[in-house]
């Protein structure tokens, strides 16, 4: 988790990683899990690479992927639907602080992984956290859903 919690060390608030199930089928043709994994940035300044005063309302929908993961686990169970999901959220802000990965590592910096050429894709680099925790917890046979 060491891209998602460089996000989140610009904060006071502590991230999580949410894990949500819903198991609607018992054991058969339709009881491998299917992964939903969405973003939860709660708050996006951008980072060392500061927003635009003007976007900065728009941030708010930074956990759109979040609330659409959560939304179908509700919507699944509600519906009483004969398939099982586990949802995968991580969730933080993004804030400029000086033991943060904008400020520690510096724009440009070429880390083991990843290179940050702008703090404010902060989005990918908790997703990739998420989405290696799923491959790495999941059943073999789990179904990772791609765009």
């Amino acid at each position: 988790m060491g891209s998602f919690l460089s996000v989140a060390k610009g904060s006071d608030q502590a991230p999580r990683l949410i894990v949500a199930k819903y198991q609607g089928a018992g054991r058969g043709r339709f009881a491998n899990p299917i992964a939903l994994v969405g973003k939860g940035i709660t708050f996006d300044s951008g980072g060392i690479s500061l927003k635009p005063a003007a976007d900065m309302d728009e941030m708010k929908f930074d956990m759109c992927g979040a609330a659409s993961v959560l939304g179908t686990l509700r919507a699944a169970a509600e519906l009483k639907l004969k398939l099982n999901l586990v949802g995968v959220i991580p969730a933080c802000e993004n804030c400029p602080r000086a033991r943060q990965q904008a400020w520690r590592h510096r724009d440009f910096d070429v880390r083991q992984t990843i290179e940050v050429l702008n703090t404010d894709a902060e989005g990918r680099l908790i997703l990739c956290d998420a989405l290696t925790y799923v491959q790495r917890s999941s059943p073999p046979r789990w179904s990772i859903s791609r765009p």
